[in-house]
């Protein structure tokens, strides 16, 4: 065997290794922006079909090969969430086994009294409910997750059902605890809420005050020039 046939067999298992870690190199940068979009979904979660839009040039098989071996990880021990699939959305939920100690850190953190975008999330559900994260989400116009575990934390609202539709979303309820606390019996007893139409009332009507206002500082501005 000539030198050179050596040298090229030697040549072999190297460029063999190389290609298994540029594979892998791949798979795991993969897994690192998958993991960056649920995270970034939430609640939520995303589909196969919504993922593989945003990585065109990686097939949907892929994807959802790399799921799986992922929520097979998250399933040990070792972590204290798992990757889920409810209704062909993917999402982190964290373990059952964190929900007592979560529980406990956020009443240490909670201050005894509400804060006023706790107690705009708290009446948004107490006055729609059952809803969902996104539905508050969209009144209020800001992201409530936290809030809505800090709430939970407080046994203020609870999730015990998910909607029938695309993702399964819980659906958010005020719980006896909030009966409790604001000393009402039940949801009737809550103020009437102000309609859209009220609001516009009353805006239209300070508008007309502001514009009088204008008037008569223009009036008394044109009699000072006279």
């Amino acid at each position: 065997m000539a030198i050179s046939d050596l040298d090229h067999e030697s040549q072999l298992p190297e460029l063999s290794c190389s290609k298994e870690q540029a594979e892998q190199e791949a798979r795991d940068s993969l897994q690192a922006l998958i993991e960056g979009l649920l995270f970034i979904a939430g609640e939520e979660g995303l589909s196969v079909i919504q993922m593989q839009s945003v990585m065109q040039e990686t097939t949907r098989q892929d994807i959802e090969k790399i799921l799986r071996e992922m929520q097979k990880e998250y399933a040990e021990k070792k972590h204290g969430f798992e990757l889920a699939c409810y209704g062909s959305r993917w999402k982190f939920v964290s373990k059952d086994s964190v929900y007592d100690q979560a529980k406990k850190l956020y009443e240490e953190i909670i201050v005894p009294v509400l804060s006023s975008a706790a107690l705009e999330t708290l009446a948004i559900i107490a006055y729609r409910q059952p809803i969902t994260r996104a539905e508050i989400e969209e009144i209020r116009g800001v992201s409530c997750e936290a809030m809505l575990k800090k709430l939970q934390a407080r046994s203020l609202i609870e999730a015990k059902d998910r909607l029938d539709a695309v993702g399964k979303p819980l659906l958010y309820t005020v719980t006896e605890t909030f009966f409790d606390t604001f000393g009402i019996r039940s949801l009737d007893e809550l103020p009437e809420m102000v309609t859209e139409k009220e609001h516009a009332g009353l805006f239209t009507e300070e508008q007309s005050e502001n514009a009088e206002g204008k008037t008569e500082k223009a009036g008394t501005k044109a009699q000072l020039t006279d």
